[in-house]
Order: C-alpha cells, then sequence, then structure tokens
C-alpha cells in the first residue's frame, strides 16, 4: 500500500422539500419533480385542505422547505398565517390556481384571479359569492396549475431545469388524455341537468357541458360531495350523484386521475339509468 487514501464518493445532492397543501397539488408535484425532490403533504388524509390546523410541528416543517406548494384562492387560509412569519430565506411559495382563468371559453378571469364568481345556484337573484377555488377539477385547468408548479421548481433549482420541463410535459400528455377520456365518458349522457347545493364542481360540470337546474323540478339528479348527507335528498326520487371533491386524499402519483375517472363514472351510472 502507497498511503494513498481510497476516493471518496461525492456527496448525493442536496434534494429541494417541497410541501403540497392538499392530495391534488401533491401529487401534481410529485408528477412534476420526480426523483429531483422530496415531496410530502401537509394535510393528511381525511382531513379537510379548507379548515385545517397544523399542528407546531406543521408549522416547523413547512418552516424548513424550500417550495410550499397550495392550490390558492383562499382554500387554505391558514397558510397566509404561517407566510405572514417568513419561510426560511430563499423558499418559494406558489399559489398552483394562478392564471386558471384566461383563454377558458365562458370563464372570464386576468392571471391573478379566479375564473370568476360562480352563481349562488339556489337563488340566482342574490348576487355571486366569492370565487370557487376546486379549478383542480377540470383537468384542463388542473394543466395550469402543473405549469405553475413546474415554473417554481425551475426557479428555485435551475441546474435540474431541464428534467422539470421533461417531467411536466408528460403529465401534461397524461392529462390531455384524461381530459379526452371524461370528454368521452360523458358525451353520449343526455340526461344532463344537476341540482347542485354549492358551487364546488362548477368548473367541471362547465368543461363537460352538463347544465346546473335552478331547482329540483328542474334536475335529473342531485350532484353532492362525499360524505354529504344524502337521506334529505331522497325524497324528490332523482338519482344522487356522490362525487369526489378532492379535499382529502391520499399523496399517490395517480390519484388525481383516479379520483376524475371515478367522478366521471358515477356521473355516468347515476345519469343513464
Amino acid at each position: 500500500m502507497d498511503g494513498t487514501p481510497a476516493p471518496t464518493a461525492p456527496p448525493a445532492p442536496h434534494k429541494l422539500l417541497v410541501l403540497a397543501t392538499i392530495a391534488p397539488m401533491a401529487c401534481f408535484t410529485k408528477n412534476v419533480a420526480g426523483d429531483l425532490a422530496d415531496v410530502a403533504m401537509i394535510v393528511p388524509p381525511g382531513a379537510n385542505g379548507r379548515t385545517f390546523q397544523p399542528a407546531p410541528a406543521d408549522v416547523q416543517k413547512i418552516l424548513q422547505a424550500d417550495v410550499v406548494i397550495e392550490n390558492g384562492f383562499g382554500f387554505e387560509p391558514w397558510m397566509d398565517k404561517i407566510e405572514a412569519g417568513g419561510l426560511k430565506p430563499g423558499a418559494i411559495r406558489i399559489l398552483a390556481a394562478r392564471g386558471t382563468g384566461p383563454g377558458i371559453p365562458g370563464l372570464p378571469g386576468d392571471p391573478n384571479t379566479p375564473p370568476g364568481p360562480p352563481p349562488d345556484f339556489s337563488n340566482p337573484s342574490v348576487a355571486a359569492g366569492p370565487p370557487d377555488p376546486h379549478v383542480w377539477l377540470d383537468p384542463m385547468m388542473a394543466i395550469k396549475e402543473i405549469q405553475n408548479i413546474r415554473d417554481a421548481l425551475m426557479a428555485r433549482d435551475p441546474a435540474n431545469a431541464d428534467q422539470y420541463l421533461a417531467n411536466e410535459n408528460r403529465y401534461e400528455s397524461t392529462l390531455r388524455d384524461l381530459d379526452d377520456t371524461v370528454g368521452r365518458t360523458t358525451v353520449d349522457i343526455q340526461k344532463r341537468r344537476l341540482l347542485c347545493p354549492d358551487a364546488t364542481f362548477s368548473y367541471f360540470l362547465s368543461r363537460y357541458e352538463f347544465t346546473v337546474a335552478p331547482d329540483a323540478m328542474d334536475a335529473d339528479a342531485t350532484l353532492v360531495t362525499t360524505g354529504s348527507d344524502t337521506g334529505r335528498l331522497n325524497g324528490n326520487g332523482r338519482p344522487i350523484v356522490i362525487a369526489d371533491p378532492m379535499e382529502s386524499g391520499s399523496a399517490s402519483a395517480d390519484f388525481y386521475e383516479r379520483a376524475t375517472l371515478a367522478n366521471a363514472g358515477a356521473l355516468r351510472k347515476a345519469l343513464l339509468r
């Protein structure tokens, strides 16, 4: 032995710590980040992303993140309080829903606002309330969200910008295929008038050309979110469609596709009776 020290392996490159608020944001981020970042979901499965109250341990983890991704448009008001205290130096907070409105027929908006306030379906004479934040339920709006996530990761980690771009291109193609599949699943449904207790699915329904009925007498079915009390709705004799608003769920990379296809299937099953 000549006493020359054995070569040491170069240190592993630092991975970004990226935190996403809810299941759709975590799913989108995992597909864009690939293996370049450690992606975790802040709101655990079963908890409501809108009303979530982060524990001190959650806040500490958020303050360690390189990138924090949320939907925005008022869906995660608890994030505003955390950011007011300051994220770590160099960290980026991205509102993924920013800019989802422009260019979508019938949905006005500008780059910094939602696609217009949905009407109060229970009382059309009442002025519209705040815009509904559930833009992720429309796959084409979801594509804008993943583009915003891509841009944030490229800005924070420019050395890997080409890979983030390639990952986003692949996933965008997947969501375009998903949009096509949902369109083909729903296009031959003749009964298309839905009574909606709230505006949660307004963007999804607009995308696939369903009509929101003004009252139960004019509806083919009632569309409610998972976990709703459906007992009081059974008296009108019309089908009840239960769909997942994706406010809670797993952080798996295929969560969004599975949930969207399940929602389309639920509509088809109820309305083709």
